[in-house]
């Protein structure tokens, strides 16, 4: 009997060991990571890398122009023969025969041209001056800079951010383009400006060619993807840079437009939403305390609701804060879309411009000084 009760105590002795080390086991990785985490926190350096090489979930919130090195920009411009003024904005080519304007291509062979540029089309050495006094005029200045040059680089912005994302071992990302008819703006504007019901503006649209438009978009993208995985290799071997990193688009809408724009604009991205599974949802971009968001915003959310009730929609959220807009705007621009949207519709929180600006500021810090973000 005691040597029954013996054996006995050693299983029950074995089996907690056996469990202590199973769970020490499980645990062990996650022991080693901190350890790691703690002696790479003592240098900038270290903790860099550190982050460099931790496997990353998704980037979801991704301006694509404004995510791009503004170091490239330079160069697909002068490789375009495209020209910047005096005020650093690059022109197309039929703009550079304006006054004070320079062939983008000296900024090649000549320094400080070069260095003028990469900061005027980034945050990099941002000091205020009374013409822009803040960070936040700043940021959304800079997308107006290079929008002759990343308007018409769809393939080479997603290439290039895809080998980086990889190289810091992100695994998804989504990123924010536009994707509207320009050549079909005055026949959608004149079609929904005689109809007064959101019902009647929607028909007024599809009767104008709002599908033949759509088509047309989802076309191109079509055409853009087989080049982005050309120009990757993914097709012969996916183990190239930027093939693991699975990628989206998001339409954005630009809330800085009259009410009929922004219809159109959105009637247009929930269309293609629709259409295209690699286009995951819509979302509006521009800053949310300018005078038109301001005014316009409680209809923007109405079309929104009409036209977006079946698709993915995303939203920024507690953009806006004491000081920068009247304390009556901050009591419902995140409650009335959380409200009035669809259940897939949700509001995502981020504190953009600021948060944007010190996010784009730290990813340019990160890499050393000579190296920005253009946004």
């Amino acid at each position: 009997m005691r040597g029954r009760i013996v054996l006995a105590v050693i299983f029950l002795a074995a089996f907690i060991l056996l469990f202590r080390v199973t769970i020490l086991a499980g645990e062990f990785d996650a022991v080693v990571t901190a350890a790691q985490f703690e002696k790479a926190s003592e240098t900038h350096t270290t903790l860099r890398a550190f982050f460099r090489r931790m496997p990353k979930g998704g980037d979801l919130h991704t301006h694509l122009s404004g995510a791009v090195y503004a170091e490239r920009f330079i160069a697909w411009a002068a490789q375009e023969g495209l020209c910047v003024d005096l005020e650093n904005v690059v022109l197309a080519k039929p703009q550079c025969d304006r006054a004070g304007a320079r062939p983008l291509s000296d900024a090649m062979r000549e320094q400080k041209l070069y260095d003028r540029l990469v900061n005027a089309f980034s945050m990099r050495d941002f000091l205020p001056t009374p013409a822009v006094p803040t960070g936040h005029d700043e940021f959304f200045a800079v997308f107006d800079r290079f929008g002759a040059v990343s308007g018409s680089r769809l393939v080479d912005m997603t290439v290039d951010q895809l080998k980086l994302y990889d190289g810091e071992n992100v695994q998804y990302v989504e990123f924010m383009v536009s994707s509207w008819c320009p050549n079909d703006r005055e026949k959608f504007s004149s079609a929904v400006a005689g109809a007064s019901e959101d019902a009647a503006k929607l028909a007024a649209l599809e009767a104008s060619g709002l599908a033949e438009c759509v088509a047309g978009k989802r076309n191109d993208l079509a055409a853009a993807l087989g080049k982005i995985s050309a120009a990757l290799g993914c097709e012969a071997d996916n183990t190239q840079a930027g093939c693991r990193v699975t990628f989206r688009y998001i339409v954005q809408i630009y809330r800085d437009n009259t009410p009929d724009e922004v219809f159109i604009q959105t009637a247009t991205a929930a269309a293609l939403i629709r259409a295209e599974p690699r286009l995951v949802g819509l979302n509006l971009v521009g800053p949310e305390d300018y005078l038109v968001a301001r005014r316009d915003y409680t209809r923007q959310m109405e079309i929104v609701r009409f036209l977006a009730k079946d698709v993915p929609v995303a939203l920024h959220a507690g953009e806006l804060w004491l000081g920068l807009v009247p304390p009556p705007d901050l009591t419902f621009h995140i409650r009335q879309p959380s409200r009035s949207l669809a259940p897939g519709a949700s509001a995502t929180a981020s504190r953009s411009p600021s948060s944007a600006t010190r996010r784009a500021c730290s990813r340019r810090c990160a890499r050393g000084p000579s190296w920005s973000r253009s946004t």
